[in-house]
């Protein structure tokens, strides 16, 4: 078994056994894709992590990934607080191999084939003479162009920066190794 591992690791396996991996809970109810994260699965339901700064402690402004999951979808719900909402913020999410952007326009980079997304700002968008609040993106990703399977894990990963009025960038990250319930 320790072979195994060292040769995953020297091979930068993308999967992983399931076996110790989080779960990320199947939807009770439909999700609709509104930025809202308002569904009760969201807030009783799915796996969410605050990121952390780099030093440790939570990470500021605040963030926060959410995951979920049904038949044909991997939901990933991402929270931004922001006093300064910028169209070329973003969060950096890997999944497994699949790697992108998604930013506070709702706009995901590279563009991949059936991903929906929406997105709610609590502010103006680019414009720093007023005080923001948060902006929320929520996305549905095919479950097939992320590499989960039944008894699949995958590493997931989700960073953002942001440079408050203060113009001090901060960042924060998350990362864990997660599987389909």
């Amino acid at each position: 078994m320790k072979r195994l591992v060292v040769i995953c690791a020297l091979a930068a396996c993308k999967s992983h056994s399931a076996s110790h991996a989080e779960r990320i809970p199947a939807t009770t109810g439909e999700i609709k894709l509104d930025g809202e994260l308002g569904e009760p699965d969201w807030s009783k339901h799915a796996l969410r992590h605050m990121l952390a700064a780099d030093g440790g402690g939570q990470a500021r402004p605040f963030s926060e990934a959410s995951l979920l999951h049904d038949k044909t979808y991997l939901y990933v719900g991402l929270y931004a607080a922001d006093e300064n909402i910028q169209s070329g913020e973003f969060f950096d999410v890997h999944i497994g191999a699949l790697a992108f952007h998604a930013n506070a326009i709702g706009t995901v980079t590279p563009e991949i084939a059936g991903v929906k997304a929406s997105i709610d700002r609590d502010g103006t968008l680019d414009d720093p003479s007023n005080d923001d609040e948060e902006w929320v993106l929520e996305l549905a990703i095919p479950l097939q162009a992320t590499g989960f399977a039944p008894g699949v894990s995958q590493v997931v990963t989700v960073k953002r920066c942001d440079t408050p009025k203060d113009h001090i960038e901060r960042c924060g990250t998350w990362s864990g190794t997660v599987a389909l319930q």
